[in-house]
C-alpha cells in the first residue's frame, strides 16, 4: 500500500492535479477510489469512449447522461464547482500535448485552485511524460508492477470465475508470475486454468511461457533459456571461482550474515573469448531467469521514448528479480555520451544516466553482466566502484584453456576427445580465441564429411592452419589492452597470458577499421 499512502500524502499536501502512469486501469481506479473514500468526497470517471460516469460508494459506476463531453468542459465544471470532487481522466495522453494549448492552460488553472473545497483532477496515462508546461506543477506517480499479494488476488479471482481450485501451495506460481501486469497475469492464469483444470505448482511452466512471450513482445528485453553451463566455458578459473562465491550470497543465511545482494560484473576483453557464454552460464548456474537488454532498441525516434524504454526495461528486470540482466557489448549503447547534447539533444546522456543511477541504487537482486570489446567507447563512469562488484579482463585462452575448449566442442559434436591429438592441436593453435577454435572444429567436420571420412586430428589442424586469427590482425591493440587490464582489472584466468605469436607471413594490408585501435586510446607503460 506504499503507493497509495504516497498518493494520499501528495493530495493532502495540496496537489490539485496528479498524474498516474500505468497500463493497469483497474489498479489506478482502485487507488483513486481509495483517495475518494479517505477524503469522503464524490468521484467521477471520464474517458473519450464512455463519457462521464459517477462512482457510487456501493461499488457501482453509473453513467452521467448530461455530463461534460470533453476535458475542457470537465475542468471548467470542476473549477466552478462549490463542493469537493475528484475527477479521473482515463487515457488522457492525447490531450497532454503541446499543440493542445487550451487543455494545458486549463490544467494549470486547476493546479491553482484554493485548498477548500477539496477538488482534485487525476490524469491517467499508460506511458510516462508530461509536456514542459505541466512538469513543474503536476506531480507524477509511476505505478510499479504488481507485487505477489496483488497477483494472489488476480489468481483467486480467475479461479473463481473459471470454477477451478487453487492449490494450497501456490507460492511458486505467484513468484513465477512476477513481472506481469494485472492484465497479463489474468490471461496467463486463465490459460493455465483452462489447460490444467486447476491453478498451482503445475501451472508454473505455462505462466513462464506467457511471461517469455510478453517480454519478447516488448522489443527491448529478450528472455533467454540459459542452456550454457559454467562447465561449458573453457579456462577462466579466477572468474569461475568468483562467481561461485558470489552465487552463495543468494542462499540461506546470507542476509542475516550481513551480505548484500551482488550488483554484477563487467567483462572486458578480446572478441570471441567467452564473455557472452559466461553471461548465459551465470543464469544457468544460479537458476535465475536470463534477460538480455538490447541497448540499440532502447533508442526510439519519439522524443522522450528512449528514456521511457530504459525505465520500463529496468522496472521489468526488478519485477523478475532475482534474475540476471545481460547487457552485451554495452559500449555500442553508451558511446557518444560526452557529445550527446550536440548530437542527439542529450538523449544518450539521459538514458545512460538513468542506467548508471539504477545500477548504483538498485535494491532488488538483479545481477548485471555487461560485456565490452572496445574500451575507448566505454564511459569512465562505468568503471566506478559501486556500479559493478568487479571488472574482469578475459584474455585469449592459454594452452591449458585451449585443451579444455577443444574437448568441450568435440563432445558437443558427439566425438570423444581421447580419439584426437588434443595436446598437439592446443600447441598449434596459439593465439586463437575460443570462437576460432570452435569454428576450426566445424570447418574440420565439413572437410571430413566432403571427403567421406570420419573427423580426425588432421582435419582440424588443416582448418587451424588456414585461419588467420584475430590475435595477428589486432596484435598491437591486444597488447595495449593487456597493459591496461594489468593495472585496472582482475584477470579472469589464473595463468599468465601467452606471448602473441609472430605472424608467419608478411602482415597483410589493413582495412581502415582495423587500423584504428578498437579497444583503448594510446596508453603509456
Amino acid at each position: 500500500m506504499k503507493i497509495f499512502e504516497n498518493l494520499l500524502r501528495i493530495v493532502k499536501a495540496g496537489a490539485k492535479v496528479v498524474h498516474i502512469v500505468s497500463f493497469e486501469w483497474e489498479r489506478v481506479r482502485g487507488l483513486v477510489i481509495g483517495v475518494a473514500n479517505d477524503l469522503k468526497i464524490p468521484l467521477h470517471i471520464w474517458s473519450s469512449s464512455s463519457g462521464m460516469a459517477r462512482w457510487d460508494p456501493s461499488g457501482a459506476i453509473e453513467s452521467v447522461a448530461d455530463g461534460p463531453t470533453d476535458p475542457i468542459a470537465i475542468m471548467r465544471e470542476l473549477k466552478e464547482g462549490q463542493a469537493g470532487k475528484i475527477v479521473l481522466l482515463e487515457d488522457a495522453q492525447p490531450y497532454l500535448r503541446s499543440e493542445h494549448h487550451e487543455v494545458l492552460r486549463w490544467v494549470r488553472e486547476i493546479c491553482r485552485l484554493p485548498v477548500e473545497p477539496h477538488r482534485l483532477l487525476v490524469l491517467s496515462t499508460p506511458i510516462p511524460g508530461l509536456p514542459v508546461e505541466l512538469q513543474k506543477e503536476v506531480p507524477t506517480l509511476e505505478l510499479p508492477l504488481p507485487k505477489v499479494e496483488d497477483l494472489r488476488v488476480v489468481c483467486e479471482r480467475v479461479a473463481e470465475e473459471l470454477g477451478v481450485p487453487v492449490d494450497g501451495d501456490d507460492e511458486a506460481l505467484l513468484e513465477a508470475s512476477r513481472g506481469l501486469t494485472v492484465m497479463e497475469a489474468r490471461l496467463a492464469f486463465g490459460q493455465a486454468a483452462l489447460q490444467l483444470g486447476r491453478l498451482g505448482h503445475e501451472a508454473v511452466p505455462l505462466v513462464m511461457r506467457e511471461k517469455e512471450r510478453v517480454i519478447k513482445q516488448s522489443g527491448i528485453l529478450e528472455y533467454y533459456d540459459p542452456d550454457v553451463r559454467l562447465e561449458d566455458v573453457g579456462g577462466l578459473e579466477n572468474l569461475k571461482v568468483w562467481l561461485e562465491r558470489r552465487g552463495r550470497a543468494y542462499g540461506p543465511g546470507a542476509r542475516s550474515f550481513g551480505l548484500d545482494a551482488p550488483k554484477g560484473l563487467l567483462l572486458l576483453g578480446v572478441q570471441g573469448c567467452g564473455k557472452s557464454m559466461v553471461s548465459k552460464s551465470v543464469a544457468a548456474a544460479w537458476r535465475f531467469p536470463l534477460l538480455r537488454l538490447d541497448m540499440g532498441r532502447v533508442f526510439a525516434g519519439i522524443v522522450g521514448q528512449s528514456e521511457s524504454n530504459v525505465r520500463a526495461a529496468l522496472q521489468a528486470a526488478e519485477a523478475l528479480a532475482p534474475c540476471v540482466l545481460w547487457i552485451d557489448e554495452i559500449e555500442k549503447g553508451v558511446s557518444g555520451m560526452g557529445s550527446s547534447d550536440q548530437s542527439d539533444a542529450g538523449t544518450t546522456a539521459r538514458v545512460v544516466g538513468t542506467l548508471l543511477t539504477w545500477m548504483q541504487e538498485k535494491r532488488e537482486p538483479v545481477f548485471v553482466v555487461a560485456t565490452a570489446n572496445r574500451l575507448d567507447l566505454v564511459p569512465m563512469e562505468l568503471f566506478r566502484k559501486g556500479r559493478f562488484d568487479e571488472i574482469f579482463f578475459v584474455d585469449l585462452p592459454t594452452e591449458r584453456a585451449r585443451r579444455e575448449i577443444l574437448q568441450i566442442h568435440l563432445r558437443k559434436k558427439g566425438r570423444k576427445p581421447t580419439d584426437f591429438g588434443i595436446q598437439h592441436l592446443a600447441q598449434v593453435s596459439a593465439g586463437f580465441s575460443g570462437a576460432e577454435l570452435e569454428e576450426a572444429i566445424r570447418e574440420g567436420l565439413f572437410n571430413a564429411f566432403a571427403a567421406g571420412q570420419e573427423l580426425r586430428t588432421e582435419h582440424i589442424e588443416t582448418a587451424l592452419k588456414a585461419t588467420f586469427p584475430l590475435s595477428m590482425t589486432m596484435r598491437e591493440p591486444i597488447e595495449k589492452l593487456r597493459l591496461w587490464a594489468k593495472a585496472r582489472a582482475r584477470l579472469a584466468s589464473d595463468e599468465a597470458p601467452e606471448q602473441l605469436p609472430a605472424p608467419g607471413v608478411p602482415e597483410p594490408p589493413r582495412l581502415r577499421q582495423e587500423v584504428r585501435n578498437p579497444f583503448i586510446p594510446e596508453v603509456k607503460p
